[in-house]
C-alpha cells in the first residue's frame, strides 16, 4: 500500500483551517484587552487530574476538558456518555448489547472503553481487566456536576489502562435535589442529591444516587429488552479523614437482533436472548496532612470489588490498594511522590467454547496477584512564563511485567491571551484476564502494551472567546491478545496523527456556544486489506477500522437565569473506515436539544423537556468483535424526554 493511501483525506484540509485560525485571533486580543479580569471569573476552573497539584485546566500538561452538566443538560443530553461526544477526539458509542464504548483519537479496542480509564470523583469505577467500564459512562446528565477529560497518557499519574486518555465524572455533592425522567423506550429515571455540612465540628455528608429503567431504545436494532442501571455515590468528611464510597449496577435482559454484514443474507434466526450484568462498588478511607504553601501528604486504603457476568463468559474479583503520596513546595520546584501496593484477585473468571460445536469452554481462572507502583513528579518554573512538568512512573506486575513511564511537558504563557503547551508522555496497559491466561493457567510474561505520545497545543483566552488546537502523534507497540489469535505473530503496530480545535464563545450574558472539530488518521496494523467481496484480505495494515474521518459538534446555549433556557446540539461523525468490507461506512448527523422552565416565584421547581437525534438520522456505528469480526449497531430513533426537579437548596 502506498503511503499517500494510508492517510484520509479530511486530514490534509486541517493545516488550513488551523492557520486561519491563529490569524484571527491577534485581533481577537486587541479586542478583549479591556476584559481580562472577567476572563478569569468564567475560566477558574480548576482540576487536580493531570498532575494531583491543583491548577487551572489549561495551564496543566497535555489537553485537558471539562464539561458542565449544567450546560450538557440544556442541550438534551441525558448520560455521561452523551456528553463526551463534545470532547474532540472521542467517538462515542453504543455496543449491540447497549454499553457504552469510547474510541479516542481513532485508537479502536474491542472491550468496553478498554484505552481510557474511567474514574468516579477520583476512583476507580471498573475493572477493566474484566472488561468493565461501560457503565458509569451511563451515569445519568442529573447525577454529575461536571466531566473532566484527559486526552493522551494519563498513566503517568493514574497507572494501568490510562494509556489512552482519562475520563473522571465528579458528581453532586454541595445540592439538595430530586427528581424524576420519562422519556421514550418507558424510560423511567429517578434521582437525588443531598448535602449536609456541619463547620463547628468540621464534618460533611453528601451523596447521590440514581435508578434507570427502561424497556427499549438502550439497545440497537432490538425487541423486548429491559434495562436498569443503578448509581449511588457517598462521600463522608470529618477533620482530615474521608471516606468515599462509589456503586453501580446494571442489569440487561432481552432479544438482540443478529446482524449481519452488508451484501450477506441475513441470518436465520433474527434474534438471540441475551443478559448482561455488570455490578461493583469502590470505598476509599483516606488521612490527608496540609502545611504551608502547597505542601501535603494523603495515606490511603482502597478496596473494590467487580462482577461482570454475561452469557457464557463473567469475571468476579476484587483489587485493594494500600498508598500514599507527598506533595513538598522546594523553592520554584513542585515536587511529587506516591508509592502504591495492590492485590488483584480473581476469585472466578470464565469465557465462552471456541471451535466446533461440542468443544468443552475453558477452565475457570482462580487467581491472586501483586503491582507495585511508585512516581516521581516535578514541576518548575525555569522563566517567569515557563513551567516545565518532569515524572516518572515505575510499575511492577508479578508474573507478567514492569515498565518506566515516563512524562516531559512544557508549558509557555507568552502573555496575558496566548499559551503554548508541548508535551511527550507514554502509557500501558496489561492483560485483561482473557489475554494473560490460557486454559485456567497465567500465560507467564507479557509485555505491557505501551504507547508513545506526542503532542503540541496552542491556546488563545481572551474575555468572551477560548480557542485550542492540538496535533498529536501516537504509536502503540507490543500489542496484546488472547493466546492462539494469528496476528499476534505479525507484532502488529499503531501509528496515529490527527488535529483537534475547540472554540467557545460567550456572545453575551445570555447566549453562548461551543464548537469543536477533530481528524485523526490511524494506521492500524490489525487491519485487514480488503481482496474484494467473497475474497480473503490480501495482508494487514490499513486504515483502523471504525475510525471516523471527522468529528464535528456546534452548540447554542440560551440562559439568562430567567423563566426559560435551553440550547441546540449538531453532531457530525463522518464516514468510517472499513477496509474489510466496502471501503467506508457512511456516517451520521445528529440534532439533540433541550428546553427549561423555572416557574417565575418558585425557583425551586425545574422542568425539563429534551429530545435526541430530533430529525431521526441513521446512527450507525461500526463495532470490533473479539475475533477481529465487524459487528454493525443502529440506532435510528428520536428520544423523547420530560423531566421534573425540586432543589432545597445548596451547601457550600
Amino acid at each position: 500500500m502506498s503511503p499517500e493511501a494510508r492517510h484520509l483525506p479530511c486530514l490534509r484540509l486541517s493545516p488550513l483551517a488551523l492557520a486561519l485560525g491563529l490569524c484571527l485571533l491577534p485581533g481577537m486580543a486587541a479586542a478583549e484587552d479591556d476584559d481580562l479580569e472577567a476572563l478569569l471569573d468564567i475560566l477558574s476552573e480548576e482540576t487536580e487530574l493531570a498532575t494531583r497539584s491543583k491548577q487551572n485546566a489549561d495551564y496543566v500538561p497535555g489537553m485537558v476538558s471539562v464539561l458542565h452538566a449544567s450546560d450538557m443538560r440544556l442541550i438534551g443530553a441525558r448520560t455521561a456518555l452523551d456528553a463526551l461526544a463534545l470532547v474532540p477526539g472521542l467517538d462515542i458509542q453504543r455496543n449491540q448489547f447497549g454499553a457504552a464504548t469510547i474510541r479516542v483519537r481513532s485508537v479502536d479496542f474491542f472491550f468496553n472503553a478498554g484505552n481510557i480509564k474511567v474514574l468516579v470523583d477520583g476512583l476507580p469505577s471498573s475493572r477493566e481487566a474484566a472488561f468493565q467500564s461501560s457503565a458509569v459512562l451511563l451515569m445519568p446528565i442529573e447525577q454529575i456536576e461536571r466531566i473532566e477529560v484527559i486526552r493522551g497518557p494519563g498513566s503517568g499519574v493514574h497507572g494501568d489502562f490510562a494509556y489512552m486518555g482519562l475520563i473522571n465524572i465528579v458528581t453532586r455533592h454541595h445540592d439538595n435535589v430530586v427528581g424524576l425522567n420519562r422519556g421514550s423506550g418507558n424510560r423511567n429515571n429517578a434521582y437525588a442529591a443531598f448535602s449536609t455540612r456541619n463547620e463547628e465540628r468540621d464534618f460533611a455528608l453528601s451523596g447521590n444516587l440514581s435508578d434507570w429503567r427502561s424497556d427499549r431504545y438502550d439497545v440497537a436494532n432490538a425487541l423486548d429488552n429491559d434495562e436498569q442501571r443503578s448509581i449511588l455515590n457517598l462521600r463522608l468528611g470529618l477533620h482530615d479523614w474521608s471516606f468515599k464510597l462509589t456503586g453501580i449496577d446494571r442489569d440487561f435482559s432481552g432479544q438482540v437482533r443478529n446482524t449481519s454484514r452488508p451484501g450477506q443474507p441475513p441470518p436465520p434466526v433474527p434474534f438471540r436472548t441475551n443478559v448482561q450484568i455488570e455490578r461493583g462498588y469502590t470505598a476509599d478511607v483516606r488521612r490527608e496532612w496540609s502545611g504551608e504553601d502547597e505542601n501535603r501528604a494523603a495515606a490511603w486504603v482502597q478496596y473494590q470489588d467487580s462482577e461482570y457476568d454475561r452469557r457464557f463468559a463473567g469475571f468476579e474479583g476484587s483489587r485493594t490498594e494500600i498508598g500514599g503520596d507527598i506533595v513538598r513546595k522546594w523553592g520554584s520546584n513542585l515536587l511529587l511522590g506516591q508509592v502504591t501496593v495492590t492485590d488483584l484477585d480473581i476469585d472466578r473468571a470464565y469465557s465462552p467454547a471456541e471451535g466446533p460445536p461440542g468443544t468443552p469452554p475453558p477452565p475457570e481462572v482462580r487467581h491472586s496477584r501483586q503491582m507495585y507502583s511508585a512516581v516521581l513528579q516535578n514541576q518548575f518554573n525555569p522563566l517567569d512564563n515557563v513551567q516545565i512538568t518532569a515524572g516518572l512512573r515505575w510499575d511492577d506486575l508479578e508474573g507478567v511485567d514492569s515498565q518506566l513511564t515516563p512524562r516531559i511537558a512544557a508549558l509557555w504563557q507568552i502573555d496575558d491571551h496566548h499559551l503554548l503547551k508541548a508535551q511527550y508522555a507514554e502509557g500501558f496497559r496489561s492483560p485483561t484476564y482473557q489475554e494473560g491466561f490460557s486454559n485456567g493457567e497465567p500465560r507467564g510474561h507479557i509485555p505491557f502494551e505501551r504507547v508513545q505520545s506526542s503532542e503540541i497545543s496552542y491556546v488563545y483566552r481572551g474575555s468572551k472567546t477560548v480557542f485550542r488546537a492540538t496535533g498529536f502523534n501516537n504509536k502503540v507497540t507490543d500489542m496484546i491478545f488472547p493466546e492462539g489469535v494469528g496476528i499476534a505473530a505479525l507484532n502488529p503496530e499503531i501509528d496515529a496523527q490527527g488535529l483537534e480545535f475547540e472554540l467557545n464563545i460567550q456572545f453575551n450574558a445570555w447566549l453562548k456556544s461551543m464548537a469543536t472539530y477533530s481528524t485523526a488518521n490511524a494506521f492500524d496494523g490489525r487491519s485487514a486489506i480488503s481482496g474484494g467481496p467473497g475474497q480473503p484480505p490480501l495482508g494487514f495494515g490499513a486504515a483502523s477500522i471504525g475510525q471516523p474521518e471527522q468529528l464535528g459538534n456546534l452548540a447554542f446555549i440560551v440562559d439568562n437565569g430567567g423563566a426559560w433556557s435551553g440550547g441546540l446540539h449538531w453532531q457530525h461523525v463522518g464516514r468510517r473506515a472499513d477496509r474489510g468490507v466496502a471501503g467506508f461506512q457512511e456516517g451520521y448527523n445528529a440534532v439533540n436539544l433541550g428546553l427549561t422552565y423555572r416557574p417565575p416565584g418558585v425557583p425551586q421547581l425545574r422542568v425539563d423537556v429534551g429530545a435526541r437525534n430530533l430529525f431521526e438520522g441513521d446512527i450507525n456505528y461500526l463495532e470490533t468483535g473479539t475475533a477481529g469480526g465487524l459487528i454493525f449497531s443502529g440506532y435510528r430513533d428520536r428520544l423523547w424526554s420530560v423531566g421534573v426537579s425540586w432543589d432545597f437548596g445548596t451547601t457550600e
